[in-house]
């Protein structure tokens, strides 16, 4: 598979990616019960190993008889990634559509705004 199509992930195998990025490395009862739906301990571990299998993620150890795992793939990596395939799939290539969407259906922190300003100013500044 390629770098590229491995960087996407469905709904179920986000929650689990960002509970091994935010604990790792981490033991499978860990993630199971870090994750913010109940899933199944054998579901949770098959969809473990999916992203084991995608690349994302990687067996590092026991801890008594469950197995640790450890990303891959940091998860900067992995946002810049689904954000650009969001952007294609859903607003035609627009980055522009995708930021004011989020911007129009939400209420941005006034920090948040200041640090998208300056992130303008210095693309601007390159361009």
């Amino acid at each position: 598979m390629t770098k590229e199509k491995r960087q996407t992930l469905t709904v179920a195998e986000a929650e689990i990616m960002n509970v091994i990025w935010t604990h790792e490395p981490i033991a499978m009862p860990d993630i199971v019960s870090q994750l913010p739906r109940t899933l199944a301990y054998s579901t949770a571990m098959t969809m473990v190993r999916i992203l084991e299998e995608k690349g994302f993620v990687v067996q590092c150890g026991k801890q008594g008889r469950a197995f640790v795992y450890q990303s891959i793939v940091p998860r900067s990596e992995v946002q810049r990634s689904m954000a650009r395939d969001l952007a294609e799939r859903i607003f035609g290539g627009s980055v522009k559509s995708m930021v004011m969407n989020v911007i129009q259906d939400r209420e941005i922190k006034k920090k948040d705004l200041i640090e998208l300003k300056a992130l303008l100013k210095e693309m601007e500044g390159e361009a």
